[in-house]
């Protein structure tokens, strides 16, 4: 049993994990957790406990269940504590799982009858087991499955889920997120026909006068929460105010395209470095697929 479990056996979440009926499944993820301490100094302090997610590749149940692939939520106990302004997040033994390795566990198994979702809750590691579908699933996701677009190659990252490549020339990292069920391998042979949509707006949209239509629309819907922002600092380091007004060249000359997302459906996303004009903060653009700006995100 993990030591959350019996660290905590009277937390509600807990006693709701341990509630379902028993199975001894296998899995592999993506990813896994790590602990970590951050300053938090205005939390109170606190300690509880709280059901985490992993991205699952594969599952098959115990003793001869079938192998599921795709969408697979491997589920399991994080401790949160705060304590004098500092707040551990633990996953305890769960951060010594290994990513793409067969993993073999007790604990729950649950799925939704609309959808092709499942769900495990880790209650504890078990012994290895040696199991040929899995083994020969591993060695088939091994192999990177690639989209080809005017810039290169875009590689599957399966613990986000994306499509990730550069376009050097332009100077941005660029990603298609993949929001299917289907586990993708290299050897699919629909992937060109699945992602059509978004390669073709990597292929015929983007572009140097796409990205600076984004930049010259980020500036001037950003132009008046520069100037706050920069009368805001000048108040707070005790400069004379008001400090002079930036006009929208000035916004725009800060402003670098850093990223550019596109999901399957969607508007897509254009993301700039603020040169620090907002504090490092982020700034987005929300671009339409016909590559007309729509609407800035800016979370400063």
């Amino acid at each position: 049993m993990l030591s959350l479990y019996r660290e905590f056996s009277g937390n509600d979440v807990v006693k709701t994990i341990l509630s379902f009926e028993e199975t001894e499944f296998l899995f592999v993820v993506a990813d896994t957790p790590k602990k970590s301490v951050s300053d938090d100094p205005y939390a109170e302090d606190k300690t509880h406990i709280q059901l985490m997610s992993l991205p699952g590749v594969a599952l098959k149940l115990m003793p001869e269940g079938e192998l599921i692939t795709g969408d697979v939520d491997v589920r399991y106990p994080q401790l949160f504590q705060t304590v004098a302004g500092k707040t551990l997040w633990d996953p305890r033994e769960v951060a010594e799982l290994e990513p793409f390795r067969v993993l073999h566990a007790r604990g729950s198994h649950h799925s939704h009858e609309r959808s092709k979702e499942h769900y495990v809750d880790i209650w504890e590691i078990l012994p290895d087991v040696d199991d040929t579908d899995m083994e020969q699933l591993l060695a088939r996701i091994d192999v990177p499955v690639e989209l080809d677009s005017t810039f290169g190659p875009l590689v599957l990252d399966r613990c986000t889920n994306t499509f990730e490549g550069r376009a050097e020339e332009l100077g941005v990292d660029i990603s298609i997120w993949y929001e299917g069920e289907e586990l993708l391998l290299a050897e699919s042979t629909n992937l060109k026909r699945k992602f059509k949509a978004p390669l073709t707006v990597i292929n015929k949209v983007l572009s140097a006068e796409f990205l600076d239509e984004a930049q010259r629309f980020a500036a001037a819907q950003a132009l008046r929460a520069a100037n706050r922002w920069r009368h805001d600092v000048a108040l707070s380091e005790c400069n004379s105010v008001p400090a002079p007004e930036l006009t929208t060249n000035d916004v725009y000359a800060k402003l670098t395209p850093v990223a550019v997302e596109v999901p399957q459906r969607g508007n897509l996303s254009v993301e700039f470095d603020d040169g620090y004009l907002f504090g490092g903060h982020p700034v987005t653009v929300k671009v339409r697929r016909n590559g007309k700006p729509a609407s800035l995100e800016l979370d400063a």
